[in-house]
């Protein structure tokens, strides 16, 4: 995934993270590496740039949330 678009889709997720209510962010939304990750976990990795971060945007754009 190029920059570019990285930036764009990082954009995209926290806009969406921030409406989504607060109960459901436990609820998993993607899998890292045999790992589940909730809207929570996934926010962290995003903000802090991390590679997880990376899979977990291609996933979400792959099913379409993105």
């Amino acid at each position: 995934m190029e920059e570019d678009e990285y930036q764009i889709l990082k954009a995209k997720f926290l806009k969406i993270v921030a409406n989504v209510p607060i109960p459901l962010r436990n609820e998993i939304i993607a899998v890292v590496d045999n790992k589940n990750i909730s809207w929570n976990v996934a926010e962290a990795e995003i903000k802090k740039d991390a590679s997880e971060g990376k899979s977990i945007l291609e996933q979400l754009k792959d099913i379409r949330v993105l």
